[in-house]
């Protein structure tokens, strides 16, 4: 008996095949794009926090050398800026919910949703 469309199931079920073979190359190189998307952003990051990590460290050393300069004493001018960074970390970490984890949260579902 023929197929009165000219189609076999044989050759339905070859491309049903090479359909489901496209897809999965299709999703693996779209996992792929969005895996080398989140490691180039990260290693984008973190060159940019190292530089500013050294930038402060540098202004942190230059400022406590100002600060012992004028007061005739280097190690009051490294207490002066020691004291002023345990301020700051003090403040990050009581309003840590507000300042870092509501504002990362948004950052990183937004970066999620971009990448769609």
């Amino acid at each position: 008996m023929g197929n009165s469309s000219g189609i076999s199931i044989h050759d339905l079920s070859e491309n049903i095949r090479e359909y489901i073979e496209t897809r999965i190359d299709i999703i693996k190189l779209e996992t792929a794009d969005s895996g080398a998307s989140a490691v180039s952003s990260m290693m984008s990051w973190f060159v940019i926090l190292l530089i500013g990590f050294l930038v402060v460290l540098m202004l942190t050393v230059g400022t406590a050398v100002g600060i012992g300069y004028l007061a005739d004493n280097f190690a009051i001018g490294f207490f002066i800026v020691t004291a002023f960074y345990l301020i700051v970390g003090g403040m990050l970490y009581f309003y840590r919910e507000k300042w870092l984890r509501k504002p990362f949260i948004n950052i990183i579902i937004k970066n999620l949703y971009d990448n769609e």
